[in-house]
Formats: structure tokens, sequence, C-alpha cells
């Protein structure tokens, strides 16, 4: 028959665990003291904002290079089926959704044939340096 992890009968007393234990009058003093703790960095006294009245602006950088849409289907203006998509994102501030509107109203703008179908918004994250929540606006024509 197999030897089997058989559990002690019975809990190890107080007395026994504390017979083995190294008392704390017998601590070897030799030892090097601990090292201190490095001390915090002092903190710099606290400085007014002062308001200078500008305001965040989103600038876009044109592109050199305008992207043509490569889409061999002619857009249809009956009201019956999309043809094509085109995807805006903007980060969650408002002067970036504002410029979000601003750049979907322009493209329609400059798309006077196109009749929009459908169009989906959803918030997902964004992967740059960071990862941010942004909008994310399908429009379907």
């Amino acid at each position: 028959m197999a030897k089997e992890n058989q559990l002690p009968k019975s809990k190890p007393s107080d007395a026994d665990l504390l017979s083995d234990a190294i008392p704390i009058d017998q601590v070897d003093e030799s030892a090097e003291e601990p090292k201190a703790a490095p001390e915090a960095p002092p903190v710099p006294d606290a400085i007014d904002i002062v308001d200078s009245g500008t305001t965040r602006e989103i600038r876009r950088f044109e592109s050199k290079i305008k992207r043509e849409e490569k889409v061999g289907r002619k857009s249809n203006a009956d009201g019956h089926g999309a043809t094509r998509v085109k995807t805006f994102v903007a980060k969650l501030r408002l002067d970036a959704i504002d410029n979000m509107d601003e750049m979907i109203n322009q493209w329609l703008t400059e798309h006077p044939d196109y009749e929009v179908k459908h169009s989906t918004a959803v918030i997902g994250m964004l992967q740059g340096k960071l990862a941010e929540p942004a909008l994310f606006v399908c429009v379907w024509v």
C-alpha cells in the first residue's frame, strides 16, 4: 500500500512553534542599519493661472496631394441603396466634434450629387501615442 499524504492528527502548540524561533534579544546588532528613505523632491510654490484670452483651436494641415475618390460606381440620388461610404473621426472634445461637423458639411457641399442614405456613429478607442476615446461617423451615400 502506497504512503498517502496524511494530515497531522493535532495542531502543534504555540510552545512547539516558538521553540525554534529566534528570540528578539539575540538579533545580530552588527548588521547594517536599514538605509533611510530618499528625501522627496521639494514642492514648487503655487502659481497663479492667468487667462490669456486665447482659445484652443483645431487647425487642419492641408495635404498637398488631394485624395481622389477611386470608386467606379456612379452615385445614385434616387433614394435606393448606397454606393460608397466616407468615415469621419474626431476625439471626444467639443471643438473636435464641431470640426468634424464642418468636415462632413464641406464634403457634402463638394459632392452635390451625393444623397445621404444612412449614417452610423460609434465611440471607440483611437490608437496613437496614447489610446483615447474617439467618435467614428460613417456616412453612406
